[in-house]
């Protein structure tokens, strides 16, 4: 199995798996799921996008499954008849407290509608966000960093349940596929993609993701030379050598 990332690894700084951070036209990506679909290898997205979303990239690019909301929607968080996790976060009156003490923070526009999990913010936080989302839920929720998007210094941030990660989600999922762990790959751009290592044999980060946050730079075992999708056609052609 491989489980990709979309934004910020499989898809561009444009958000297009066509598109090289120079704006120029690329097929490293295509190339990429090509290789793997010679292989036999099947491909499962991993994002913090909402389910419908994820569903609807997955059937353009052929993935045979997709990890929607970095597994928040089935982590285990407490919710009442019919509500969703997503709901019964906002219920907690958390998100607003944490958008009034991180001015940088906003919702993400593009994360309003489809939500069934974690609530998706944008911008920067400063260094005690992350207690702050700790103590005020008692230790329920946390505040994960899911990598730097587009220009500037901005980040993707999911206030989520605890328990939620896409290490996790993966781990659920090669058990149910009846994968071998050792055999699988996993490529992202951020520490939450990092921390898929965790549960799997090899883990790629791209090049790009590496430059953005000086922890995966000091701790990923294995950084691409490539960003975005050359960093994606570069790790799937080095672990499909391997594996030959």
């Amino acid at each position: 199995m491989v489980y990709l990332d979309l934004d910020g690894t499989l898809f561009g700084p444009a958000g297009s798996i066509l598109r090289d951070p120079d704006g120029g036209f690329t097929t490293a990506g295509v190339e990429a799921l090509g290789l793997l679909h010679e292989a036999g290898i099947p491909v499962v997205l991993v994002s913090g996008r909402s389910r419908q979303r994820l569903e609807a990239v997955a059937r353009t690019l052929g993935a045979a499954g997709v990890l929607p909301e970095m597994g928040a929607t089935d982590a285990g968080y407490p919710t009442g008849p019919g509500e969703t996790v997503h709901a019964a976060i906002a219920r907690t009156g958390i998100p607003d407290a944490l958008l009034d003490a991180e001015p940088g923070l906003a919702a993400h526009p593009m994360a309003v509608v489809g939500r069934e999990g974690s609530h998706v913010l944008l911008g920067a936080v400063g260094p005690a966000a992350a207690a702050f989302v700790d103590t005020l839920s008692e230790g329920t929720l946390r505040l994960a960093d899911n990598g730097h998007t587009g220009p500037g210094d901005a980040h993707i941030f999911h206030l989520l349940p605890a328990a939620a990660s896409k290490a996790l989600a993966v781990e659920r999922d090669i058990a149910a596929r009846g994968a071998d762990p050792a055999r699988c790959l996993a490529v992202g751009d951020s520490r939450q993609d990092l921390d898929i290592g965790r549960v799997l044999g090899t883990v790629a980060i791209v090049a790009n993701g590496a430059a953005a946050d000086p922890v995966i730079a000091a701790t990923a075992p294995w950084v691409t030379r490539g960003a975005y999708t050359a960093g994606v056609l570069e790790a799937v052609e080095a672990w499909l050598s391997r594996r030959r």
